[in-house]
């Protein structure tokens, strides 16, 4: 039976009550736990578990700030916890005692694992013990029966493990990972959710994973069953917390760790361990699991992960497996192919739902793919083949094929076909962008890798391959029809439809393939389609060649809908029938593209807009016949076009014969002008017109705009329209009568507006004329046609037409219409009078504003075919309507652009509204159409060019006529001009600009030669001139300025009269308008630019100043002198006097400007000085003239030996005398003002009178005053005049900078305390501290009150200021130097040093961190440099209490001020204070914290730190480094004058980075003496050992002596020791010891380097490493002394892991090259011969290369390894053969560009130096100079490695190339130079070529993206077939010029951008630049050393050679403009330079 039931009222009333507290029984309850209290307990046996479980209780509810912390109290009592591990001795334990002892551990390695870390030591002493000595006890534990006794020492180890990575390795080389009881723990699990065995045990696994190192971490995992049999024992199972810590550590400590290869997480992560994670999905617990985590162990493409996806069976049902096999194939796409091979799932196209699932599978895998393919982020080239498979992977699936989707698509089923056509779209969708992607030339431009030709070439092979695989557009097409005709009958397929038709449009983009598509039907289009779809179709067709589908054949059969029509007249009917505008304008161009494509419009397709627009406008009842009419006649012209553009040439050519003759036949006697060839022009229109087909297609478009209109004027259509016309009319029966009458009046309207359109209408009317007589009898309309084109005809070629068949109709033809072109034509045809009415001119104006857009350029047209017919009938008007006719016609063409503006502002405006696309570039063209127009073109300016067009006309009506048209095309022009400047379009008007800089040009020379007589006023040119400067082109405007300014005199100025004195002159017509340009250059900034100014150029200007002075025009005359001022000298002297008289600030400015470069300006400015009046003028207007007379008062004392001294000395009498009393005034007696007086103060010390006078005693009295206030900085420019006209007299001088002393004091006190945040005035503060150390260093006399205030205000307030206290610590020296009586007076030095060590910054200075900014550093060193001085002035100072803070703030680095503060202890000690006695051994904050707590704790153990504590300051890394970077030259004892040789040394790594052996090694020796307990195993961690040995290295011997004695002392320790590896570093130290063969011997640094590397592995038992060096080690006795141990048994070796031996061995060879004691070493082993056999080796692979190349650029820092390396081994030679391959990777490249600068570097020396230095022939003979053939070959090599050079280099190696051939070349010149004194004989001088130089500056081109440059270079290339360059260009692949054109502008809007963002760049290009500058100054062309015999030749163009070298010198010269001015003048005497500008 079972126990009584208790009732559940009394069972909750019992819960609900709280339990009784637990009484504590034994003594520990009695009082508090303390750290004592509990250290006593433990002694007791009787008490000591009671006393362990009141400390498990405390320590479970620590960290707590409210009580007692009874671990940390225990742990300071009791460092090594001895009382607790004593309790494991003896006879085992119970079970009950042994839970309670390991709980116990376990709390006090968890609180020093975490916050009581700096109790580490501690946690480490525990776990060595336990891991030692007790580990039979725990397992025995461990695999207790009891699961709590296994919990809690599972929980321990972890514990133990947490502690660190030293802890981690104890652990793990401790514990028996294969015991066969271990996997059983890991399936203790207990299912009601308490702590178990399982958790415990994860616990322990992942401890192992957080706490350790790689190492360990890497060995864990290697492990076979340790951490899957988690996994294996069900992890689906474990609570989340479980799950979450288990998978978020792996993936942070293993996935994400760049230190675990991918091999070994492969071999982690087996199928069968992804599995297990991918079950967490199937987890059936909680619904909050994180299943993020899991993605992060799938990474990398391996096979592992294949199988592992293929055994993912539920993808398809379980979303979660789904994403996960999403996000897999998002980070590995490169599986896909192979998994959609392997899988099971079936993609063959059926109805059935598993399909579909799988379906929907595959578009959520690709749909999660990027649309843009990964594989073009490459940074290295990948091959086309191959980049297309990986694009195609993640384009389309594996799966998808033709066959696939062709299928899918028969199946009647419309779900089926709907998911077909979605996957399609999702293919088409991702194709397009990354076509898109390809075909983005920006990108490619900037590409290093592809450029955009072979991306161009990708797509093409892209699309090919996408098109094997997609079905064909005919396919989809029929699907779509039948869904549409289904579409119909049954509601809800729109989807699937409208899917179709975007398809079509997408693969039409993508696939460009024939086929008939048969969609366009008129019945269907109208009423079946929707518009959108009709759209869609219209945009796919326009997308596609025309020549794909067959527009002008029949239909088929079964789809005709309106008799025998081609699908061409459905497309008309379609335009002329459709309401939607989009619609209408899309097939109107789908229209002319079929139309153009033909090739029959190639360049007359805007006609057929004409046509079309009319047939648009025609009356509905009419359009039909219209329409079968139009389309009869274009298909039967595009079926056979040749006899009508056979027809079209015969009349184009017949109008140009008879306009050629038409000038003949007049009478030429009249004509003034010679009429142009017209022969010539008719040859050019035969050739262009018969061999159009052969045009040269290398050159791109074959015809300009304007030949193209003059050559086709109009289409074929007209003939073939005309015969039309004519077949119907005279064949047509009485039925056909309405269309001929429909078909004429469209006809008609249609010929009008094209005869309006014509520039020269002659072989349109004639085209007329010859179809017009054929027939019989013509209607009204006809014949008012035929009248009005008749005007056009010559009256020779005019035919007699019949008369119209009715009449009384003409007249009302003629005003049936009041549109723009009707009212202008009608009253053309009624006569000239008529048109000039006013009310005519009102209708026009008002027809103009009613004009539409669209309609306004053939209005244009229109004006502009009257005014040109009006400009060749001018003969035939009387003068007065001839001119009216003109500005008629030109008004019409100004209101036609206003009302463009106006309707292009109201478009934008529109679509701004609407938000709608329309073209706005309606005015632009227009403005093109009316400027381009030949008439205005060729008559502007005609005769002033000499270049009048053909005419008929008399000399008089010329002149008349063609000044009338240039009037009225100025004012067209000054409009035009305002319209397209904000449009930055007017290049448009280039021609015009052009036309009046030639003839103002030859104006100008005409004026030059002959006087102004010839222009007595403005002329139209100038006057053009005048109006459109200010839309000229910079250079233009520069061209005419030049030559104006060459003018002469008498054309810039004129005089009033002729009795008027010379003063009274006035600008002439040409000054005024030079001034004007002058002021428009200098406010565009064109100035700025670089331009060639000569003698004439600045008098012109001189003579512009002097006649008519603005402001403006001074301006422009300083900036000019300013950029050219050696042109001052040819200013005249009327300027200099024009400019004192006219006395402004500018004008005086150009003054000083004048004096200062020029000597006789100069003496002219004291000639002036010392006229009668001048002293008055400078006193009245003193403020104005006192910056000239400042720059002459220093001009005066540079250039006194060139001027009489009388005038010199006159001039600063006069100066003194106007200037002195006021500048006096001004200086001593001014209030505190807040302007400087700098100028006042310059003068003021420029001027001084004699010493003796009254004047300079009293200012000497009455400055010091002066000088104490604060803000009085400029004053002391006068002081230091002052002690300079003392120097004569010392005792004057001395008491002087008393004075000045006294003064400079007072100064800094009162700045000090006035201004008491530094930043303040700091730059003149810094000055005067200068000068007060000047001052100090002259006179050693300072009033003790001054120097207490300067002492006092500068520690209060400039602490922390560098500057003061550098000041101060010089201050100290010379004070407190000497004991004087003036020193006893001062402040003593003892109170000066409790100033500052008590001083408030102090402490926060000293100890703040070294890592803090450089200002802090430099401030605390410049305090370190006080104490210094003060305790070498007053060693009484000293006190133990400093040392505490003196420590703090040292951190035993080799840093400045680390080296300084060791000094200052070294003071210390020897005072007295020694850190041994008193046993302090820290530093840095360890030894603050340890100064706080034994302050706290008074005297207990805890004051002696023990060696493990101290060995813990020391970084592992910075000890290793140390090693590496050992200071072998720095001395142990001789410290005084070693902080400042060793700051300037060149070390690899930063001083601050590196330990300080001397202070290490004298704390080693104290740390080891025998009585100390020595941690011999962290002595060898810390890598301390390894310095030790390191300093064996050094060339110091008392440095070496100390490393002998901490070896000693550490051996001896060593052999009582009781570690691990004890044995195996004891063998190492023996077998050291043995080598050892006299006493202080210095080892070799290689050496050293491999002992301290030995010693670390003998730590690490685990790595491959170890078991090779011991097996070394033990098969030698001694160490060989002059070899590398082991060297060839490791580069040599045979074992599996080989390679890392040969690293191994390779770092030691690498690291240990540091003096040619190495390099001997080195050499002796024939170590370089092997390495650089073995690089060429095909076992050698890249990070070995990489190695060797490292080796030799360490040897290459080493003078004798860089000589011998070259002449022993050819190692240029060996770097040429690198340089063989055709590519050389970028970190190759760079290695190889450092070896070679250092060697060069290195080899080099400093005999450049000595040759630089003037020098006799003897001294250059005994100097030791390279040998040329040396030098050649490291040219050889620099020209060699030119060609690897790319931009993607990076920019430190980049200039080290160039500087390295700079001084190659610089030092061969100089060489050669001494030569040649010396008498030898030398060849080849010339070195540089100029294809060197061309392939130079195409790299720098590339370096610096110049696209101009790459541009020239490439014409250079291709003209003179310059094969290097070539195929540099070619390896480029840089574009076609066309495609250059079109992208240039891009280009430089990118590169602006570019380096607008990186700034940093922009740096590294300049001094790229100016290296590169040195290298192109050494080159000479090779004819200039040629002798002088064929002038012509060398200074024209006539020697084919010369033309080559000018190009290559233009590039240069624009490629570095900023060459020195001496390469410049070179390049002029030997005639290269004369088209530079």
């Amino acid at each position: 039976m079972g126990a009584k039931r208790k009732s559940p009222a009394s069972s909750a009333m019992r819960q609900s009550q709280p339990p009784p507290a637990k009484r504590p029984r034994g003594p520990a309850a009695e009082e508090e736990l303390t750290g004592a209290r509990f250290k006593a307990l433990l002694r007791d046996p009787s008490a000591a578990m009671e006393g362990l479980q009141t400390f498990i209780s405390f320590a479970k509810s620590l960290p707590s700030g409210e009580q007692y912390d009874v671990v940390e109290g225990y742990i300071k009592v009791s460092v090594e916890c001895a009382e607790i591990l004593k309790l494991l001795d003896g006879e085992r334990r119970p079970e009950s005692e042994m839970l309670v002892i390991f709980q116990a551990l376990e709390m006090i390695l968890l609180r020093t694992a975490s916050d009581l870390s700096h109790f580490h030591v501690v946690g480490m002493n525990i776990v060595k013990k336990l891991v030692n000595s007790y580990m039979r006890l725990i397992y025995a534990a461990l695999y207790s029966e009891g699961h709590r006794m296994s919990r809690l020492c599972l929980t321990l180890l972890s514990a133990m493990v947490t502690q660190g990575p030293d802890a981690a390795r104890d652990v793990y080389t401790h514990f028996d990972f294969n015991n066969k009881f271990l996997p059983s723990l890991v399936r203790k699990r207990d299912y009601k959710g308490k702590p178990d065995v399982r958790m415990a045990y994860i616990q322990y696994a992942l401890s192992f994973l957080i706490a350790g190192d790689n190492t360990i971490l890497v060995h864990v995992l290697e492990l076979k069953d340790f951490i899957p049999d988690i996994f294996r024992s069900g992890l689906k199972e474990d609570r989340i917390s479980t799950v979450s810590l288990l998978l978020s550590t792996l993936a942070s400590k293993v996935v994400h760790n760049k230190n675990i290869t991918k091999t070994q997480k492969v071999r982690f992560f087996t199928a069968e361990v992804l599995n297990h994670i991918a079950s967490l999905y199937r987890w059936n617990g909680i619904t909050d699991v994180d299943t993020e985590d899991v993605k992060f162990f799938l990474r990398g493409g391996n096979l592992v992960l294949l199988r592992f996806l293929l055994s993912l069976k539920t993808a398809v049902e379980d979303e979660m497996v789904a994403d996960l096999m999403v996000n897999i194939f998002k980070v590995c796409p490169d599986l896909l192919n192979r998994y959609f091979k392997e899988s099971q799932y079936s993609f063959v196209p059926r109805l059935k739902s598993a399909w579909m699932d799988n379906m929907k599978l595959l578009r959520k895998i690709y749909e999660a793919q990027p649309e843009i393919s990964s594989a073009f982020k490459t940074t290295e080239f990948i091959p086309l083949p191959r980049l297309l498979s990986m694009v195609m992977v993640t384009t389309i699936p594996a799966v998808c094929n033709k066959a696939m989707f062709t299928q899918g698509l028969n199946i009647t089923s419309k779900t089926v076909k709907h998911t077909i056509f979605s996957l399609i779209s999702i293919v088409l969708k991702r194709a397009l962008k990354n076509i898109e992607y390809c075909l983005n030339e920006k990108i490619w431009e900037k590409s290093e890798i592809y450029s955009p030709s072979i991306m161009q070439e990708f797509v093409q092979q892209y699309r090919e391959a996408l098109s094997k695989l997609l079905p064909d557009m005919t396919n989809i097409i029929a699907v779509w029809q039948s869904l549409l005709k289904q579409a119909k009958e049954q509601d809800g397929q729109k989807g699937t439809v409208e899917d179709a038709t975007s398809i079509v449009e997408e693969m039409a983009k993508v696939k460009e393939t024939n086929g008939e598509h048969g969609i366009i039907t008129e019945k269907g289009l109208r009423q079946e389609i929707p518009p959108v779809l009709q759209y869609n179709i219209l945009m796919v067709a326009l997308e596609l060649p025309a020549n794909k589908f067959t527009w002008f054949k029949m239909q088929d059969e079964a789809e005709k809908v309106c008799g025998d029509r081609s699908v061409f007249y459905l497309l008309l009917k379609m335009f002329v029938t459709s309401t939607h505008s989009q619609l209408k304008a899309s097939t109107k161009k789908l229209i002319i593209k079929v139309l153009r494509d033909s090739g029959v419009f190639e360049y007359t397709w805007k006609e057929l807009e004409l046509w079309l627009e009319h047939l648009d406008d025609t009356i509905e009842s009419k359009k039909e016949a219209v329409i079968q009419f139009l389309e009869k006649i274009l298909v039967k012209l595009v079926t056979n076009p040749y006899p009508y553009t056979d027809k079209a040439a015969d009349l184009v050519q017949e109008a140009s014969i008879l306009q050629a003759n038409l000038f003949t036949m007049k009478d030429v006697d009249n004509v003034s002008i010679p009429i142009s060839h017209i022969d010539d022009v008719l040859d050019m229109i035969d050739v262009l017109v018969e061999g159009n087909e052969g045009l040269n297609e290398e050159h791109g478009a074959s015809l300009n705009e304007d030949m193209i209109v003059s050559t086709f004027p109009f289409s074929a259509v007209v003939p073939a329209s005309l015969e039309a016309r004519n077949k119907l009319l005279l064949e047509g029966d009485e039925n056909m009568r309405g269309t001929g009458e429909s078909m004429v009046e469209y006809l008609i309207t249609v010929f009008t507006d094209l005869l309006h359109s014509q520039r020269d209408p002659l072989a349109l009317c004639l085209m007329f004329q010859l179809y017009d007589k054929d027939l019989r009898s013509v209607c009204p309309q006809l014949f008012e046609f035929s009248h009005y084109y008749s005007h056009w005809i010559p009256q020779q070629a005019k035919e007699v037409l019949l008369q119209q068949g009715r009449s009384g109709r003409v007249d009302e033809v003629l005003s049936s219409d009041s549109s723009f072109s009707s009212l202008l034509k009608n009253t053309y045809q009624k006569g000239v009078a008529i048109l000039l009415e006013e009310n005519i001119v009102e209708k026009l104006n008002e027809a103009i504003s009613q004009l539409q857009s669209h309609q306004l350029l053939l209005a244009s047209k229109h004006v502009l075919l009257y005014l040109k017919t009006t400009v060749e009938n001018f003969n035939s008007f009387d003068k007065k309507t001839g001119l009216s006719l003109l500005n008629f016609f030109v008004e019409l063409l100004k209101s036609l652009l206003q009302k463009g503006d106006d309707a292009e502002l109201c478009d934008q405006q529109k679509q701004k509204h609407e938000q709608t696309e329309s073209d706005l570039f309606i005015l632009e063209e227009l403005l093109s159409v009316v400027f381009k127009h030949p008439t205005l073109e060729n008559w502007f300016l005609a005769v002033e060019k000499h270049s009048v067009p053909p005419h008929n006309l008399s000399p008089v009506k010329v002149k008349l006529l063609s000044a009338q048209l240039n009037s009225c095309i100025l004012e067209l022009l000054k409009m035009g001009c305002s319209l397209l400047q904000p449009r930055n379009q007017l290049d448009v008007l280039s021609k015009y600009f052009s036309t009046v800089t030639t003839t103002v040009l030859d104006e100008l020379h005409t004026v030059s030669k002959e006087g102004c007589k010839m222009y007595l006023k403005r002329s139209q040119q100038m006057e053009a001139l005048q109006e459109l400067h200010t839309y000229m082109d910079t250079q233009q405007l520069k061209e005419v300025v030049l030559v104006m300014l060459q003018l002469p005199k008498e054309n810039l100025v004129k005089k009033k009269a002729e009795t008027v004195s010379e003063k009274e002159k006035y600008l002439s017509k040409y000054g005024e308008t030079l001034i004007q340009l002058l002021m428009e250059s200098y406010q565009r900034g064109s100035l700025k630019k670089d331009q060639f100014l000569s003698r004439e150029h600045i008098q012109g200007m001189s003579l512009l100043l002097t006649t008519a002075a603005t402001e403006e025009l001074e301006k422009v005359f300083i900036y000019v002198m300013q950029k050219e001022p050696v042109f001052a000298r040819v200013v005249g002297f009327d300027v200099l006097l024009f400019c004192l008289n006219h006395s402004t600030e500018t004008s005086l400015a150009i003054v000083a400007l004048l004096i200062q470069y020029c000597q006789t300006h100069l003496l002219q400015f004291e000639l002036w000085c010392l006229k009668h009046g001048t002293g008055k003028l400078l006193k009245k207007n003193i403020g104005l003239f006192l910056p000239l007379i400042s720059t002459y008062l220093v001009c005066q004392e540079q250039h006194c030996f060139v001027r009489p001294s009388k005038v010199s000395s006159a001039v600063t009498t006069v100066l003194r005398d106007v200037l002195w009393p006021e500048l006096l005034h001004i200086v001593l007696n001014t209030t505190t003002s807040s302007e400087p007086f700098t100028e006042e103060c310059r003068v003021l010390s420029k001027l001084l009178p004699s010493s003796e006078t009254h004047s300079f005693i009293n200012l000497m009295e009455e400055l010091p005053a002066v000088l104490e206030k604060g803000g009085s900085y400029e004053y002391w420019t006068i002081a230091d005049a002052i002690s300079r006209a003392l120097e004569s007299s010392v005792e004057k001088l001395n008491s002087w900078r008393k004075h000045l002393l006294s003064a400079c004091i007072k100064w800094l006190i009162v700045a000090y305390s006035s201004n008491k945040v530094h930043e303040t005035h700091s730059e003149i503060e810094i000055s005067m501290l200068s000068r007060l150390e000047k001052l100090l260093n002259s006179v050693i006399e300072v009033a003790p009150e001054d120097w207490h205030n300067f002492v006092k205000m500068g520690l209060k307030h400039r602490y922390k200021d560098q500057g003061f206290l550098k000041t101060f610590n010089v201050a100290i020296n010379l004070l407190y130097q000497k004991e004087t009586s003036l020193s006893q007076r001062l402040v003593k030095p003892s109170v000066l040093y409790m100033m500052i060590t008590q001083h408030s910054l102090f402490l926060s200075i000293m100890l703040r961190s070294q890592e803090d900014n450089d200002t802090n550093v430099l401030s605390k060193e410049a305090l370190v440099d006080v104490l210094l001085t003060l305790v070498k002035c007053c060693p009484a100072v000293c006190e133990s209490g400093h040392l505490a803070v003196l420590l703090g703030a040292y951190g035993a680095t080799l840093s400045v001020l680390d080296q300084k503060i060791l000094l200052l202890l070294k003071l210390y000690e020897n005072n007295g204070i020694s850190l041994v006695n008193l046993r302090i051994l820290l530093w840095g904050p360890a030894a603050v914290e340890h100064h706080k707590t034994s302050k706290s704790l008074g005297k207990s153990l805890w004051q002696q730190p023990s060696m493990e504590e101290i060995m813990c300051l020391l970084d592992r890394d910075m000890m290793m480094r140390t090693i590496l970077h050992f200071p072998q030259h720095r001395h142990l004892l001789g410290l005084e004058e070693e902080p400042e040789l060793l700051s300037k040394g060149k070390t690899e790594v930063a001083l601050k980075d590196l330990y300080d052996p001397c202070f290490l090694l004298q704390l080693f020796s104290e740390l080891l003496r025998p009585e100390c307990v020595v941690a011999c195993h962290k002595f060898v961690d810390v890598n301390a050992l390894g310095l030790t040995v390191a300093a064996l290295s050094s060339y110091d011997r008392n440095m070496r002596a100390a490393a002998y004695y901490v070896l000693n002392a550490f051996l001896s320790h060593l052999e009582g020791a009781r570690f691990r590896e004890q044995k195996q570093l004891l063998y190492l130290m023996e077998v050291v010891q043995n080598g050892i063969n006299q006493p202080n011997l210095r080892f070799t640094f290689p050496l050293t380097l491999y002992i301290s590397r030995v010693a670390q592995q003998m730590l690490k038992p685990e790595e491959h490493m170890y078991t090779k060096l011991n097996k070394f080690l033990l098969s030698h006795q001694f160490l060989d002394l002059k070899k590398v141990p082991g060297f060839f048994h490791l580069f040599y070796s045979f074992d599996l892991e080989h390679k890392m031996e040969r690293e191994w061995a390779l770092a030691i060879i690498r690291e240990g090259l540091r003096d040619k004691h190495c390099y001997e070493l080195y050499d002796y082993q024939r170590i370089f011969h092997i390495i650089l056999s073995f690089f060429h080796s095909p076992l050698c692979d890249e990070a070995t290369q990489y190695q060797i190349l490292e080796i030799l650029q360490n040897a290459a820092h080493i003078t004798k390894a860089a000589y011998q390396l070259i002449r022993d081994h050819s190692l240029l030679t060996w770097i040429l053969s690198i340089l063989e391959k055709r590519f050389l990777e970028n970190k190759v490249l760079n290695h190889v560009i450092s070896l070679v600068h250092n060697l060069w570097v290195t080899n080099l020396g400093n005999k450049r130096k000595s040759l630089g230095t003037p020098c006799k022939k003897q001294l250059q003979a005994n100097q030791k100079l390279l040998p040329l053939q040396f030098i050649s070959e490291f040219l050889h090599i620099l020209i060699t490695l030119l060609k690897h050079i790319r931009a993607n280099l990076d920019f430190p190696n980049l200039i080290q190339f160039f500087s390295t051939l700079s001084s190659v070349l610089e030092y061969r010149v100089l060489v050669i130079e001494a030569f040649r004194e010396m008498g030898r004989f030398t060849v080849n001088e010339h070195v540089l070529s100029n294809k060197d130089v061309l392939l130079l500056l195409h790299k720098w081109s590339i370096i610096s993206k110049d696209v101009e440059l790459q541009d020239d270079l490439q014409i250079i290339a291709e003209q003179y077939q310059t094969k290097d360059l070539l195929k540099n260009i070619k390896e480029k692949n840089k574009p076609e010029m066309p495609f250059r054109a079109l992208s240039r502008l891009a280009q430089k809007k990118k590169i602006i951008e570019t380096e607008t963002a990186s700034e940093w760049k922009e740096l590294h290009l300049e001094e790229c630049r100016s290296v590169l500058r040195s290298v192109l100054v050494q080159w000479k062309p090779v004819f200039l050393d040629m002798p002088v015999k064929y002038p012509k030749e060398q200074n024209g163009y006539s020697n084919p050679n010369l033309s080559y070298y000018d190009m290559v010198t233009y590039c240069l010269n624009r490629c570095l403009p900023f060459l020195p001015l001496e390469y410049h003048l070179k390049l002029v005497y030997h005639g290269l330079f004369q088209d530079f500008d």
